[in-house]
């Protein structure tokens, strides 16, 4: 899937937002994604994909109530990260990640009100992979 911007994510993460499965796979594809790229991505990246795996877990799991515009933004952002094809492809070395870093930075300033109450309210585990 081709997601060149956060409105395209936006609007993809709007269309599968009741969709167990799909909310799953990108959980996962993000999961997958993140651990494999790990030392190619900068600690802020990794924090932010860590970040917003916790709180799509919560989510679904059933132990956080978030928005749902707040999980909308949490679902986009791990749909562009995921995305082969961005702005900037991932494959290029040193650079790939930037736009990456850029979009989840805006989706947390966007979800911030709803990220700082989450994080004073629980102790969360790190995400993990859902079945």
């Amino acid at each position: 899937m081709k997601i060149k911007s956060l409105a395209k994510a936006l609007a993809i993460a709007q269309q599968i937002f009741k969709n167990q499965d799909k909310i799953k796979e990108v959980f996962n594809d993000s999961t997958k994604k993140a651990e494999n790229n790990k030392d190619k991505m900068g600690s802020g990246l990794w924090g932010d994909v860590k970040t917003l795996r916790t709180m799509l877990k919560a989510w679904q799991s059933g132990t956080y109530k978030f928005s749902k515009r707040t999980v909308i933004y949490v679902v986009a952002g791990l749909l562009y990260f995921v995305s082969p094809v961005d702005i900037i492809p991932d494959f290029l070395l040193g650079v790939g990640f930037i736009d990456d870093a850029a979009v989840l930075a805006l989706v947390i300033k966007r979800i911030k009100s709803e990220l700082d109450r989450f994080k004073s309210e629980t102790t969360y585990q790190d995400a993990e992979v859902i079945s």
